[in-house]
């Protein structure tokens, strides 16, 4: 997918000193899976990839290089742009040290449903198209394989770009799925059930915070000392806290990338509870993060004709 083009002008903008480096993909030491690389020479852009398995929101390392002076380009689909445009709405990267190559996103792929659908796989048996693959001679939709978090997306193209590389995408039309359906369907016990649950079996190893784009904060409250906010123990109380937390923090902010998800070790459905939270931004107050460097975000604002009906 048009990686010759991401390449050449990654080439182009290292040898003109455009920029300083490239954050882009490459392909992992783990088959199906592509994984964040900076490079800084023309002749490293020979390792960049861009696939069906580059799912890291590249957006969160940007972060390391906000106080530098150093200029960026950064390979961005639809919700890595989001980030970069919330980052900057917060001042944490200014607008003229990134430059955004967008990528339409072809949707990533979960290397988790292939296996339970296909059992035993392997990189050489497949070849990947636009929105489907062969494997063992039978095409297949890529539909029902997405990650869950991308089954909803509603903005594949990025929406802030310097170059677009690539036909924006459609989206996926009739086949698109709520991933907040099952559990907005649910009653309040239900609902509590199914987290007391999946955050039963959370480790708190903060996994789902470090992969974030927008947990930058310089220490995170739930590893202060004064106050002491959790403990150090899993406990589900603690965890439920955590999570019910930083989904607070995400609230108006979250890009509703999955990062947090996927990246988590126990598979627990963790981005259900920032999503939960941005579809009531969202129904509130008609706003969602990361689409407009001049709209605020309604939890940083007031308003007198902002929507109270929900307080209670």
């Amino acid at each position: 997918m048009f990686e010759k083009e991401i390449r050449r002008k990654s080439e182009e903008l290292l040898e003109t000193k455009t920029v300083d480096m490239v954050i882009g993909y490459t392909s992992g030491s783990l088959p199906f899976q592509a994984r964040p690389v900076l490079i800084s020479s023309p002749e490293d852009t020979e390792q960049l990839v861009w696939n069906h398995f580059s799912s890291p929101n590249l957006a969160r390392y940007l972060l390391p290089y906000r106080d530098s002076s150093k200029k960026i380009a950064l390979l961005a689909k639809g919700c890595d742009a989001r980030a970069v445009m919330v980052l900057i709405q917060e001042k944490q990267f200014p607008r003229e040290r990134v430059h955004i190559i967008g990528l339409p996103c072809p949707g990533m792929i979960s290397k988790t449903k292939l296996e339970k659908e296909l059992g035993e796989i392997k990189e050489e048996d497949f070849s990947f198209e636009k929105d489907t693959f062969l494997w063992q001679g039978k095409k297949w939709e890529i539909f029902p394989f997405l990650e869950d978090t991308c089954s909803r997306c509603r903005y594949p193209n990025p929406p802030l770009y310097d170059e677009l590389i690539g036909e924006k995408r459609e989206l996926w039309g009739s086949s698109s799925t709520d991933y907040l359906e099952k559990i907005n369907g649910q009653s309040e016990e239900e609902r509590w059930q199914f987290w007391e649950e999946e955050l039963s079996r959370c480790i708190r190893c903060y996994a789902c915070r470090n992969a974030c784009p927008l947990c930058y904060c310089k220490e995170c409250f739930a590893e202060s000392d004064l106050p002491r906010w959790v403990s150090g123990v899993p406990t589900l109380s603690d965890n439920l806290f955590f999570h019910l937390g930083r989904s607070m923090h995400l609230a108006g902010r979250c890009v509703e990338c999955g990062a947090c998800e996927r990246a988590c070790p126990e598979e627990i459905k963790i981005g259900l509870l920032p999503l939960k939270v941005e579809m009531i931004i969202k129904d509130n107050f008609s706003f969602e993060a990361g689409l407009s460097l001049e709209e605020d975000a309604p939890l940083l604002t007031y308003r007198e004709t902002d929507p109270g009906e929900f307080i209670k």
